[in-house]
């Protein structure tokens, strides 16, 4: 199929990136506020009857231990406390595992700078942590994360015959350099990555004289059109609202304006000869802030671009009918982007804009990683017992992909589907709203349930979503990691997106801002580019 083709297409060309949170540097910073529940100990084990597979001499193979208890250090993207009755969530996991897990749980926002924090003392650090994929290779480089491979290869899931046919290839990403300089698998996640395609309000787009999404642009020229027509026939609004002129904090940077970074690309790189390269000092870096430049200077871009707002103020800006354009993830936000417009009164058709030519495809990012740290004293248990059953195909993977039968979702007549519930916080209010995942959603698991697929979309916006991403979906740069990059990412990170707002606000051509970066920080740019590359 197109879209499965696409993608393995896309993985065989390079890792992808990622990070939860506006994180600076990859190494973390500030301190700790993150709250934690239940037990504070370090975990510990009772005897289990199972033993690992036969070693490789024919010994006897070691014993693998069951933990009592697991400390786990997780960002907001599984149910939380006091929403969606996380605790249900969190009861049935612990009786399903016949064992505890102990939740560290910081703030989503602040998320990477709180692991950053943990990792600068081990003797604290949880047995599991869900890792922003930028840090994952730092990390496994400075020997912080534990070698799951062997246990990966020999895992039930790996040899379950339910894996996806995209899953070989989404698991080669997982391998990364160790301390010793081999590549083996430091963490796992059990879905892609996913990625964001482009949304436009079908009623901005009518007034503009776009009768159907058939009609909507396939080029840079087309778009520009596109937007001009928009503006002119919407009152004068700008109609392309963004979290921020650059993602900065969140690989693949770039995901939220899309068309106007095309091929550029802000951070380093492997170009076409395998060099490794600064990408903001190409020649498509200068290119794409001229077109940055033109959109503002044509009044396109919402006003507080610049001032880089939350996804949560824009989504409530989008809501709000006050802008046309706007690019977020594909799949079940397609759903709720719907919802809340039709909440809010306003009309709740979504069109999705396939990738423009010059872009050529949106790109998916490499999922957050979950690792076992290098200062767990039971890795070969936590791995058996607490992450290998997430892609169980029963009743432990229902728990992560969808929570728990009678409080986030019930089973149909057939028996075969499910259906979300209300939570009784928010059934009859204007914040109802459907439980549609935990952490991962049904289009994007890389393991099959043994039975039925209980997947049934709330609405077909989330599957047409899906689906149009998959069919224009392209590789985000490989993911790499050095001393001199960790020691400077984030410095030279705030210096581009200085250099493309002024760009942008018209302040300098898009050449003389890479003239400037190269003339002030091209010998710290060629160092971390020098550490790739030896």
């Amino acid at each position: 199929m197109k879209n499965v083709n696409k993608i393995i297409a896309s993985l065989l060309a390079g890792s992808m990136v990622f990070s939860l949170a506006a994180c600076g540097n990859p190494e973390g910073s500030g301190s700790n506020t993150g709250d934690t529940t239940g037990d504070t100990g370090a975990a510990t084990a009772e005897p289990s009857t199972e033993a690992t597979p036969a070693a490789e001499d024919g010994g006897a193979a070691a014993e693998v231990v069951k933990p009592e208890t697991i400390k786990v250090m997780w960002d907001g993207t599984v149910f939380k406390e006091g929403e969606n009755y996380a605790e249900a969530f969190y009861e049935a996991l612990d009786a399903a595992l016949g064992l505890h897990v102990e939740w560290v749980r910081p703030d989503h926002s602040g998320y990477g700078e709180q692991v950053g924090i943990a990792f600068n003392d081990m003797s604290t650090i949880a047995d599991v942590v869900l890792l922003p994929s930028n840090y994952y290779a730092s990390y496994a480089a400075q020997g912080n994360l534990w070698n799951m491979t062997d246990a990966w290869n020999n895992s039930d899931t790996a040899n379950s015959g339910r894996l996806t046919e995209a899953a070989p290839l989404i698991i080669e990403q997982w391998y990364t350099a160790g301390p010793d300089g081999n590549k083996g698998i430091y963490g796992m996640y059990p879905a892609r990555g996913n990625g964001c395609i482009t949304y436009v309000k079908a009623a901005w787009a009518k007034n503009a004289g776009y009768e159907s999404a058939d009609a909507l642009p396939t080029d840079w020229a087309g778009y520009q059109e596109f937007l001009l027509a928009m503006k002119e026939a919407n009152g004068g609004k700008a109609p392309v609202l963004a979290a921020g002129i650059l993602n900065a904090g969140e690989a693949p940077f770039t995901n939220y304006l899309p068309e106007f970074y095309q091929s550029a690309y802000p951070d380093f790189y492997k170009n076409a000869d395998g060099v490794w390269v600064d990408g903001f000092t190409q020649p498509e870096m200068a290119e794409a802030m001229d077109r940055l430049a033109w959109a503002n200077e044509n009044g396109l871009l919402e006003k507080t671009i610049f001032e880089g707002p939350s996804t949560s103020d824009v989504r409530n800006k989008f809501f709000a009918d006050d802008f046309g354009v706007f690019t977020y993830w594909a799949g079940t936000w397609a759903y709720t982007l719907k919802s809340k417009l039709n909440e809010a009164g306003l009309d709740d058709e979504l069109w999705n804009l396939p990738a423009i030519k010059e872009l050529g495809g949106y790109m998916e990012r490499l999922s957050p990683m979950i690792c076992i740290t290098s200062s767990c004293q039971n890795p070969e248990g936590v791995f058996k017992y607490f992450i290998d059953p997430i892609l169980d195909g029963g009743d432990v993977q229902m728990l992560w992909m969808y929570g728990v039968e009678g409080v986030h979702y019930e089973w149909n007549a057939d028996h075969t589907t499910i259906d979300g519930l209300p939570s009784e916080a928010t059934a009859g209010t204007d914040k109802e709203s459907k439980t549609q995942k935990n952490l991962f959603e049904a289009n994007l698991k890389i393991a099959n349930f043994s039975g039925t697929d209980p997947y049934v979309p709330a609405d077909a916006v989330i599957d047409e979503s899906f689906n149009m991403f998959n069919e224009n979906c392209a590789p985000a740069p490989e993911l790499n990691s050095s001393e001199e990059y960790r020691a400077n990412f984030s410095d030279l990170m705030d210096k581009k997106v200085e250099y493309i707002t002024k760009v942008t606000q018209g302040e300098m051509t898009g050449q003389e801002a890479i003239d400037d970066y190269v003339k002030n920080y091209g010998a710290i740019s060629d160092a971390v580019a020098a550490s790739f590359n030896n």
